[in-house]
């Protein structure tokens, strides 16, 4: 009797969850503020709602986007109406570490505004990495494998806003040699050496002897020693990455095998050993992945400051659909390059505004395609365009 019970329990259950619409995991267990929100649009029943319906869609759809861009960049993204929800690709260049600032209009207070930040798999899934919250207004992530990076931006449901977003880069480390900059560097990575037998495979710091040397990252000593080429060395492995950091032609080492240190300890002190001695006192410094060898250092400890275009003041034609004036080509970044081009409108063709940078707009066409045009003077269209909106 005990088993037949337990059985029509199960067969009730499973009964239950069949007839039952799936709802998303984040309605019961939300995380990130646009969970949250989402949750709310849940229990007032939105989804069933034309304008629910599409910012539920619309929010998903744009995680499979394709634009791209490579900071550092500015945009002004429109949201709202059919278009809640924007997102761009990005990748990081090796070595710097990507700052994601986001900036309201002012004034503008009464709308929502939700960010996150995934990483593309290898799937082609995207997997959440971080999101803005109360506390925090802006997003950093540091390049480590190579990652394909996807930023979503969403609006509330019936909101409409404007959003500038600016992405730079920062260095992944910190510079080698106390007290000095880029402006101390004398030798670059790839320089001929020995006569053109071999290249350099790092850059040179000039300091005068006995300046400290300091970690450009947390970790530990992984060696220490003396070598025909480097004179005295130490090698430093990271805790949170792959890559290891090479100081040479030091003129003394003040750590050991094994020593845990953080950014900023000593490790020894600047001078000409090895084959430097002919030479006036620096630092080799190199950096070594793992699996992949020796990798140009210049871009983990660039502390200059980037030079970024700046926005122009926000466009009458933001958000509306318009005629371009004269043919124009039409692109996968803002950047322009000739090998990102997807096809090329000719004068009249209608788009949608979806954002603006310095010197060009973000577009969708009639047929859905979302890409980039250089300026192009623009007409007002009076109709709506179904396909877009």
């Amino acid at each position: 009797m005990k088993y037949l019970v337990r059985l029509l329990i199960v067969v009730l259950v499973v009964g239950f969850a069949v007839s039952c619409k799936p709802v998303p995991v984040s309605h019961w267990f939300p995380v990130t503020p646009r969970e949250h929100y989402e949750k709310e649009l849940y229990k007032a029943k939105m989804e069933k709602t034309a304008a629910g319906q599409t910012w539920f869609r619309v929010g998903e759809a744009v995680l499979n986007d394709s634009v791209f861009s490579l900071a550092p960049y500015q945009e002004r993204f429109f949201l709202g109406d059919s278009v809640p929800a924007q997102a761009i690709l990005l990748k990081v260049p090796e070595g710097r570490r990507l700052v994601i600032a986001p900036t309201r209009e002012e004034g503008d207070t009464s709308a929502h505004f939700f960010m996150e930040l995934y990483k593309i798999k290898r799937n082609g899934k995207p997997q959440r990495l971080d999101y803005i919250s109360d506390k925090t207004q802006t997003l950093t992530y540091t390049n480590d494998d190579s990652d394909t990076l996807l930023l979503r931006l969403q609006t509330g449901l019936n909101e409409q806003t404007a959003v500038s977003l600016s992405l730079t880069t920062e260095p992944a480390l910190g510079f080698p040699v106390s007290g000095h900059s880029m402006s101390s560097v004398i030798s670059f990575w790839g320089a001929d050496r020995d006569g053109g037998v071999r290249s350099h495979e790092g850059i040179d710091i000039r300091a005068k002897r006995g300046t400290p040397v300091i970690a450009a990252q947390n970790g530990f000593v992984t060696q220490t020693g003396t070598n025909n080429l480097g004179g005295k060395v130490v090698f430093l492995s990271s805790v949170s990455s792959s890559y290891s950091l090479y100081y040479a032609h030091l003129d003394s080492q003040m750590v050991s095998v094994g020593q845990r240190v953080i950014v900023g300890d000593t490790l020894g002190l600047v001078g000409n050993t090895g084959n430097a001695i002919t030479t006036a006192p620096h630092l080799h410094f190199g950096i070594y992945a793992r699996g992949s060898g020796a990798v140009n250092p210049l871009p983990f400890i660039d502390n200059r400051k980037e030079k970024i275009p700046g926005l122009p003041e926000r466009s009458r034609w933001l958000g509306d659909t318009v005629h371009i004036r004269r043919k124009a080509n039409l692109y996968v970044s803002p950047q322009f390059e000739k090998s990102g081009q997807i096809a090329s409108l000719p004068a009249n063709t209608l788009v949608r505004i979806l954002g603006e940078m310095a010197k060009g707009f973000r577009v969708e066409t009639e047929n859905g395609a979302k890409g980039y045009i250089p300026t192009v003077p623009f007409e007002a269209y009076s109709k709506q365009i179904s396909s877009i909106e």
